[in-house]
């Protein structure tokens, strides 16, 4: 998952508050050690109607589900349940990605997330609750357990015509919960290799995720009312080895850098701070 931590306005309860999107990079391809017939495929998902995530001080982040990839490798799906802590309304969204486009499948994402509340109408997080009906003076048609129960509801028959029976299995990354502190990219390998003084054979990658926003030294952001288009862009960048300088030019495909770049609409009141590889997934 690449996650953009930003800061805004103190919330309901006087916290500061930090709101982000978070997007899945799954690896859905087999490769060979070495010489490929194609690159691994990089499959960056702009949850954009994902659950928002706090800012890491919160101690508080969403819980991930993965649902898994269908058996050609195509689709993958994940849920995601709370928010920042923030919000008191609700948030639960189920997502697929469509490993052919690098974007939603069609009719994902549904859900609302904490971002969604408070969206505007062209937002795209805003469609993802199309249907979803509350009160204002009901508490309980806005909760989790209600967000839940209707989003699972109008999931259902798309998701069993997807079948998505591969569990696939995690590389690698940094769970939203640990508060380590960590510099440099997430570093993953394709496949189980030698750990120790001998290098290996199993391909090695760098993901990343970036989303270039204009300097704000005053944080006007904070009061910005409206939300603001960026881009999100997610690469995956194979290593060549330390021990072999030339396999690059023998497999060019195998190491060519792959890159996704993806619409983002960071939320009024907002401040964008860094974007973060959470979790890199495989299927197979």
């Amino acid at each position: 998952m690449a996650t953009g931590e930003t800061t805004g306005i103190p919330g309901r309860h006087g916290a500061e508050r930090g709101i982000g999107d978070k997007a899945a990079v799954a690896l859905p391809t087999r490769t060979a050690p070495m010489p490929t017939r194609r690159a691994l495929a990089c499959l960056a998902l702009l949850a954009a109607l994902a659950t928002p995530t706090a800012a890491r001080e919160l101690g508080r982040a969403p819980e991930l589900r993965i649902l898994g990839f269908s058996a050609d490798g195509r689709h993958f799906g994940f849920e995601q349940e709370g928010g920042d802590g923030v919000n008191e309304k609700g948030a639960f969204a189920v997502d697929v990605v469509d490993a052919t486009t690098g974007r939603s499948a069609r009719g994902f994402p549904r859900g609302v997330t904490q971002v969604a509340w408070d969206s505007e109408a062209a937002d795209p997080r805003r469609a993802a609750m199309r249907g979803f009906r509350f009160s204002e003076d009901d508490e309980a048609s806005a909760t989790t357990a209600a967000v839940r129960r209707w989003t699972r509801g109008v999931t259902q028959r798309p998701l069993r015509a997807l079948r998505l029976t591969d569990p696939g299995r995690r590389l690698g990354g940094q769970a939203l919960t640990d508060l380590t502190e960590t510099s440099g990219p997430v570093r993953v390998m394709g496949e189980p290799d030698i750990i120790g003084a001998h290098p290996g054979t199993a391909m090695k990658y760098t993901v990343t995720a970036q989303m270039p926003v204009p300097e704000d030294p005053d944080l006007a952001c904070r009061e910005r009312a409206t939300g603001e288009a960026h881009t999100l862009t997610v690469t995956l960048k194979p290593e060549i080895p330390s021990w072999d300088a030339e396999a690059a030019t023998r497999a060019p495909k195998a190491f060519r850098e792959q890159s996704a770049a993806l619409p983002f609409i960071l939320p009024p009141k907002t401040c964008f701070h860094q974007a973060r590889v959470t979790d890199v997934y495989r299927s197979g």
